[in-house]
């Protein structure tokens, strides 16, 4: 047995206990304790620095302060989400479906009424895994694409947790992944991405003025197959409570080159990623 398989092995026993913790705490309380806590213990860690340095060269004007606020607000929102992963199929009890508002469902209605699916793109704020649940709690049903964890146990851990809670087709990125976006495309059903995370291909795009590669994907999709991207973006109103917002579709257009298009497009989802991180950073 390598060292890395024993790391992942520990790393998985420790799981148990600190998610019975939190499960034990109740939500709220579970919530408020990972938040308070990461916001403690964050700041003070080396990797801090550097999202100080990406907060600095995307937001120049802020003052230090604002910066080591938005730093420590960001621990905070994310110890949150991890003791409230203890507590995900809470979210899905009757009794508690006050701890999600949804805004513009509207727009997820109609394309389902005319036969339609899309791809409904956000980035991974406030508690990203409430998307896929928010959409089973509506009545729709969707696949969920996700990054495989470094730790094969606890990626096989969230996995099923997510496909028992939230009813959403697993797909990971790959290969195998894309056969499974293909077929739920082509079938018109809905499929939820996170696409902000650091890519090493894709095309060139634009983000808070730096060049970016960012993924093509979502409009290479839109473009070949006439389905809508739908933009979305969680926020954390209050403790474990939040607002979840669907923003107007954007459609290809049928008559442009459909290069230059998947550009228009991959361009337009990073400056929706871009206006939700300026209003809320943390």
């Amino acid at each position: 047995m390598t060292g890395k398989e024993i790391r992942y092995r520990i790393e998985a026993l420790l799981l148990r206990p600190a998610l019975a913790f939190f499960r034990v705490l109740g939500l709220d309380r579970a919530s408020a304790f990972g938040g308070g806590l990461a916001r403690f213990l964050g700041p003070k860690l080396g990797i801090s620095r550097r999202a100080q340095r990406n907060i600095e060269r995307a937001m120049p004007a802020l003052s230090a302060a604002e910066v080591a606020q938005i730093v420590a607000g960001m621990w905070e929102n994310l110890g949150r989400t991890v003791a409230e992963y203890a507590h995900l199929d809470h979210f899905a009890l009757p009794e508690e479906r006050h701890r999600i508002e949804i805004v513009g469902m509207e727009h997820i209605r109609l394309h389902a009424r005319e036969g339609r699916g899309g791809l409904l793109l956000s980035g991974h704020f406030a508690n990203w895994e409430l998307m896929p649940l928010a959409m089973h709690l509506e009545g729709f049903e969707c696949g969920e694409v996700y990054r495989r964890a470094n730790n094969p146990y606890v990626d096989e851990w969230m996995v099923n947790m997510r496909r028992q809670i939230t009813g959403a087709t697993q797909i990971p990125k790959g290969p195998k992944g894309g056969r499974d976006i293909l077929r739920l495309v082509r079938n018109n059903q809905f499929l939820a991405m996170l696409v902000d995370q650091k890519m090493s291909d894709g095309v060139e795009a634009k983000l808070f003025g730096r060049r970016a590669m960012t993924t093509s994907a979502p409009a290479g999709l839109a473009v070949r197959y006439e389905t809508p991207i739908i933009p979305a973006c969680i926020e954390r109103t209050h403790g474990a409570h939040f607002r979840i917002t669907v923003y107007d579709p954007i459609e290809a257009r049928k008559d442009a080159d459909p290069f230059e298009e998947i550009l228009r497009l991959t361009q337009a989802v990073n400056d929706f990623l871009e206006e939700r991180i300026r209003a809320r950073p943390h």
